[in-house]
């Protein structure tokens, strides 16, 4: 009987182990703004597999159109367009302000600092993964600056 018994725990032990999380994300923070704007969800995802996943859309019942985008420049022109996200074997990629971010368009509700968020991410590998982000004033000093100073002109 003993015996089975550690045959048992060595084979849940062993698919525990094998049980490995395909894509993890961290840090998810979104950007405070009022009904009826657009927002934005940055992140950090790690890719834990052995093969390149991507983040093709994200989902959210905040949001009228909820998208990956980046943020890309063209001569003197700034711009954002829709994109998928290819996250490479063993690779960590941040979602920040002026780069890749997954796009709130049209909220349905203000996302006031400190509040929290459900979105699903649309991997191709890794299916739907759902993470909890907060609503937080995380942009850095100098971007803020220059919004405000674009806002007043």
């Amino acid at each position: 009987m003993k015996y089975i018994s550690v045959l048992f725990l060595f084979f849940v032990l062993t698919l525990s182990a094998q049980e490995k999380i395909a894509v993890e994300i961290k840090e998810a923070w979104i950007r405070p703004a009022a009904a009826g704007m657009n927002t934005a969800l940055f992140f950090k995802v790690t890719n834990h597999t052995e093969s390149v996943d991507t983040l093709f859309d994200a989902s959210s019942n905040a949001a009228d159109l909820v998208e990956v985008h980046e943020t890309y420049v063209d001569g003197d022109k700034m711009g954002m367009r829709r994109t998928k996200a290819e996250i490479k074997p063993g690779e960590t990629v941040e979602f920040k302000p002026r780069s890749l971010h997954v796009m709130f368009i049209k909220l349905l509700k203000d996302m006031k600092i400190g509040d929290t968020q459900e979105v699903t991410l649309h991997f191709k590998n890794a299916g739907d993964v759902k993470i909890t982000a907060e609503v937080k004033d995380n942009m850095p000093a100098p971007m803020r600056k220059e919004m405000n100073k674009k806002k007043m002109n």
